[in-house]
């Protein structure tokens, strides 16, 4: 796979250095090989158990999502992130107490000794995207349940959040994490960007395919254009089926993405059914887009 920008060798994270931001004006994207520092195969059969989108009418979309601050303890804290938690905390119908457990001045959920970055779990919000950024589903609120916590406690999830941390350097942000499964069978294809190609409102997104089974080659390709001045063009600039255990960043302000439907290879494999599981990460830095409703009353 291509990698778009020599930046694979930028210095990780100290405890004792705040971090320094990535310059995203020379930056489109970049693949990672995650064998390097966790192990995906782990977590396969995490997806199984994730139910059907229910804002997916032809119920080939599964998904569950967790909400995170990822934050330096070199780095200021963001007040707008912790006035923006307050608020949604407080529309939660959560207490003082209990809506100062995330922020910034309180015990984190766990926290990093190799890089500073300390970790709060936040509470289970609501999807609720302005429509600028999703013309199917924006304007509405989506719940959606959580990540298990088997998956949010383990080492190889921190390593995934911190990794993503480190490669843009940030010191504060919240971070939307979406467990996803497409799946497709003989008389129905899967259709992984419902919303075509688009942006998500964020300065970078990162996404990880965790599996692939009984796919056509030539189905969920991960497709990129270049954006001018917030408009989508038709300059191509990615093309590519990204396999299992990859991991890839990209500049949302200047690249649009999509995923081409996905097809099953094998009619008389896996009962007639493909799938395809993905991990989407995208960190709110204000003023980016903030999609956080208040939490369901079903997740208090």
């Amino acid at each position: 796979m291509t990698i778009n920008n020599s930046i694979s060798n930028r210095t990780n994270a100290a405890p004792g250095k705040a971090p320094v931001e990535l310059d995203l004006s020379g930056f489109l994207y970049e693949a990672i090989d995650t064998a390097e520092f966790m192990d995906v195969s782990s977590w396969k059969l995490v997806f199984d158990e994730i139910p059907v989108d229910p804002y997916i009418k032809e119920g080939y979309r599964y998904k569950s999502i967790g909400w995170f601050r990822i934050k330096h303890q070199m780095a200021d804290a963001v007040a707008e992130i912790d006035e923006h938690i307050k608020t949604v905390n407080e529309l939660s119908g959560l207490n003082d107490v209990e809506s100062s457990r995330y922020l910034s001045t309180s015990k984190p959920a766990w926290h990093s000794d190799e890089t500073g970055y300390s970790c709060w779990h936040l509470p289970q919000y609501a999807m609720q995207q302005s429509i600028l950024y999703n013309p199917v589903h924006g304007g509405m609120r989506r719940e959606y349940p959580p990540i298990g916590s088997d998956i949010t406690d383990s080492a190889d999830f921190h390593k995934l959040l911190i990794k993503y941390a480190t490669f843009f350097g940030w010191g504060d942000a919240i971070v939307l994490v979406q467990f996803q499964r497409v799946d497709c069978n003989t008389i129905r294809v899967g259709l992984p960007a419902v919303e075509g190609f688009h942006q998500d409102g964020n300065r970078h997104v990162g996404m990880l395919v965790v599996n692939r089974n009984n796919l056509a080659v030539d189905s969920g390709v991960s497709q990129y254009v270049m954006d001018d001045n917030g408009k989508k063009t038709d300059e191509m600039i990615f093309n590519a089926m990204v396999p299992a255990g990859q991991l890839i960043f990209w500049n949302d302000k200047r690249v649009w993405h999509y995923g081409t439907e996905i097809k099953v290879a094998d009619a008389n494999a896996n009962g007639g059914r493909g799938t395809r599981d993905i991990i989407i990460m995208s960190a709110k830095i204000p003023p980016a887009n903030m999609p956080i409703g208040p939490v369901p009353a079903q997740f208090k």
